[in-house]
This record gives structure tokens, C-alpha cells and sequence, in this order.
């Protein structure tokens, strides 16, 4: 089997070959970035009649939207809990049933606009290795659902033997109304909703400048220049020195994914029996899923390392194993990466700076929260004032002599690592 290093999504929904159509000379709203959050928000303001030209510097949705794991959750990095102690019970109830709010977007919008990718409620599975972490994960779970009405189920390990096939984990919980999708036919279906509104799609064409001025923005790229009423932008982990102030206050990294070689479906029903999403406990997660036609086992994990895509496959692999010891001879199909970013206050950030509205930050919560913001975005330019949010003109910090230079996350991570004693492969 030929190894690739191009998501596995992508064999599915390859990126859109688009030709290079001409810059506007004018258009209502100028959205840079092409992912989840870019699109929705052209959606909602072509149906509201404005015009939207949406620029990306590489093929449409070549970043991070088709390169995700495609589980549709409803968690930050800070638990209930954290915020409850932190904030008040007030602001966490207000967070969590906001982040619910992101969860329900992603189903709205695949009803929406009639995508088919493989959207399935069948539930999360939430893996304890430890004691504490199993102490940990039922008290968060509980609080949860004394104060916001989340369903979930303790599993303890004789319990945990018919989820999952690994004597690895020692208990969890079942979140059983989560969800996951296919994210390159859920971006793919975006893309053509966006051309049917008549969205003006520009791959290749990088934004080299945002200037204001007094009827707007001009929006200068090498391919001609277009002057924008509004501008939006939506580059999360791409973010590059176009804003300096925004690339400032976001830390992209890198996460990584491999896909197993077919395997027959006995085997994937012995490791993997109720087709769920699967998560561990760490700061630092990894996660497990079936491919939806239930043919593979996909593995993301090492988030923030870095190294070569054949290299993390093989790291990977081998973490898979050390889950699974009856993959010890299977092989792998894909390896890939995508680029996200995470904020230094680990929470997503929406608002507006000097004129250009963005969203970004999204800490492990992308496809949810990039569904939910793209939404908000457009509202807050249709009907300026009107969006209520948590995540929206917050405080948004950052760190003395950060200029975007993300040296540092591997330490960062590999530190979580040592300090939660989370194993790795030999």
C-alpha cells in the first residue's frame, strides 16, 4: 500500500480545483482564510445579500477544517470545574451552555445546507488511566450534569472491557449524545453551499496588506487589490504577520494524525465495538476513532512535536500499539498534520481590532467552536451590538517579546506530560 502524507480525508473530499478567478474591484466583505469558520460566515452574509470574497493562500480548505479528527464535542481545556472554582457558577453554566450552542451548530449547519458527511450521534467515550484521573473525570461529569443536564454513565474497567479493547484504561465515562463527522466532506459541503450563494471563492491568493480608509478597507494581494466594506479574518493557526496584533496573541501548533492500513472488520469491532470517539484524560490528549466506513483506525496524538510527517507516522504507530498490542503488525495508510492555535489563556477569542473582525483560538475545539463563531461573525456585521457571547470582546492577552514564534510548545507539552506521568511508547 502506497504510504501518503496527505490527510486521509482528503481521498474522500479532495481540496476543490478551482480556477484563479479575478480580485474584485469591490466587495461588501473580504473574509480571509477558507476553513469552517470563513465559509459559514460568507453563508450567512450571502444569504443576507451581501457580496463575499472569501482569499486563502493555499487551495480552499487545504488547512486545518479538512485535516481535523472530526470529533463534535462540547469541552474546553478548562473543565467545568476550573471555571466553577475560578469564575463562579454563573460563568461557568454561561460558558458550558454556550459551548453546547457550538455543538448544535455543526448539526444545524450539515441540516442546513443538506451535507452529506457522515454526522453520527453515537456518543464519547472519556478514558481514566489512573485513580485520580478516574476521580477527576466522574466529579467533572457530575457537576455537569447537575447544573447543565448533560447526560453521561461511569464505566468502571469490567464495565469498560465491552467499549473498548484495550486493558490500558482503568474506567471512564460515556457522553452518550456527542458526536463526530467526516471534516473534508463537512468542509467540501460548505464549499458548495458558498458557490451556490454566489460566494466568490479565491484560492492561491494571499493577502499581503489590510489598509483602512475612509469607505473601508483596501485588501492588497499580489494579484490585484479590492476594497472591502468589511473584513473578516478567520486564519487560526495560519495567522501570519497580516495582523501583528492578533499573530501575537495566538501560539499555533501542530497536530498530528495517522490512519491504519484496512483492517478486517473483525478486528475493529474487537478493539473499537461501539463505533464511539475516544479521548483520554491528559492535558496533552490523544484520541481514537473508527474511519466512518469503519475500514481503519485513526490515531491523533504528539500534539505540538515536531518532525517530519513519515517520522510522527511511525511515533504514532507505535503509540497506537502500546493502546492496541493486536495492531503489532499492522501498518499505517496516512500521516498528516494541521496547524491550530491555542490562546494564553486557553480560551477562543472573538472581537474586533482596528476595524477587522476575527476569530480565533480555538484550543482543541475547531470544529465546533469554528462552526459557531463563523455564525456569530456574520451576525455581528449584519446586526451590529446583538451578539451575546462569552468568548466575544474578552480580554485578550499575551506575553511580553511574543511576536508568534512558537518555539516553545514542544517544552510546553512534553512539561504536561511529566507533570500528569502520562506514558508513552517505548
Amino acid at each position: 500500500m502506497t504510504f501518503k502524507t496527505d490527510p486521509y480525508w482528503w481521498e474522500a473530499a479532495p481540496r476543490p480545483d478551482l480556477a484563479a478567478a479575478d480580485v474584485p474591484q469591490l466587495t461588501d466583505v473580504a473574509v480571509v482564510g477558507s476553513g469552517y469558520t470563513g465559509l459559514i460566515a460568507a453563508l450567512k452574509l450571502a444569504e443576507a445579500g451581501r457580496s463575499v470574497a472569501v482569499f486563502d493562500s493555499d487551495a480552499i480548505g487545504a488547512g486545518a477544517s479538512s485535516r481535523n479528527s472530526g470529533f463534535v464535542g462540547r469541552t474546553l481545556k478548562y473543565s467545568f470545574g476550573d471555571l466553577l472554582s475560578a469564575k463562579g457558577l454563573p460563568h461557568a453554566i454561561a460558558t458550558y451552555r454556550e459551548m453546547q450552542a457550538a455543538f448544535r451548530a455543526v448539526g444545524d449547519t450539515v441540516a442546513e445546507y443538506a451535507i452529506d458527511c457522515d454526522f453520527r450521534v453515537h456518543g464519547r467515550l472519556v478514558l481514566a488511566e489512573t485513580p485520580a484521573q478516574f476521580e477527576d473525570v466522574k466529579r467533572e461529569y457530575e457537576l455537569r450534569h447537575e447544573h447543565l443536564g448533560a447526560p453521561f454513565e461511569i464505566l468502571d474497567k469490567q464495565a469498560l472491557s465491552s467499549e473498548i479493547g484495550s486493558a490500558r484504561y482503568l474506567g471512564g465515562v460515556i457522553l452518550p449524545d456527542l458526536a463526530s463527522i467526516h471534516p473534508g466532506r463537512y468542509h467540501q459541503g460548505l464549499v458548495r453551499a458558498a458557490q451556490g450563494l454566489g460566494v466568490l471563492l479565491l484560492p492561491n491568493t494571499r493577502v499581503s496588506g489590510v489598509a483602512r480608509n475612509e469607505t473601508g478597507f483596501q485588501v492588497d494581494t499580489a494579484r490585484g487589490s479590492c476594497q472591502a466594506r468589511e473584513v473578516i479574518l478567520a486564519t487560526n493557526g495560519y495567522t501570519d504577520g497580516l495582523l501583528p496584533w492578533l499573530q501575537r496573541r495566538l501560539i499555533p501548533f501542530d497536530a498530528w494524525q495517522v490512519a491504519t492500513e484496512p483492517l478486517p472488520s473483525s478486528l475493529i469491532d474487537q478493539l473499537l465495538p461501539r463505533d464511539r470517539t475516544y479521548i483520554d484524560s491528559y492535558m496533552n490528549i490523544d484520541a481514537i476513532r473508527r474511519s466512518p466506513d469503519g475500514s481503519r483506525i485513526l490515531y491523533c496524538g504528539k500534539t505540538g512535536e515536531r518532525s517530519d510527517q513519515q517520522v510522527m507516522g511511525q511515533r504514532l504507530l507505535g503509540e497506537l500499539r502500546a493502546v492496541f498490542p493486536d495492531l503489532k503488525d499492522v501498518g499505517l495508510s496516512h500521516s498528516w498534520t494541521g496547524r491550530c492555535a491555542a490562546t494564553f489563556d486557553l480560551l477562543p477569542h472573538m472581537g474586533t481590532h482596528d476595524g477587522i473582525h476575527y476569530a480565533a483560538g480555538y484550543c482543541f475545539a475547531g470544529l465546533p467552536m469554528g462552526s459557531h463563531f463563523g455564525r456569530l461573525l456574520a451576525q455581528r456585521i449584519l446586526k451590529p451590538g446583538s451578539v451575546a457571547s462569552v468568548f466575544v470582546d474578552q480580554p485578550f492577552p499575551t506575553m511580553p517579546l511574543y511576536g508568534g514564534n512558537n518555539w516553545f510548545v514542544p517544552w510546553m507539552m512534553r512539561w504536561y506530560d511529566w507533570k500528569e506521568g502520562k506514558r508513552h511508547a517505548a
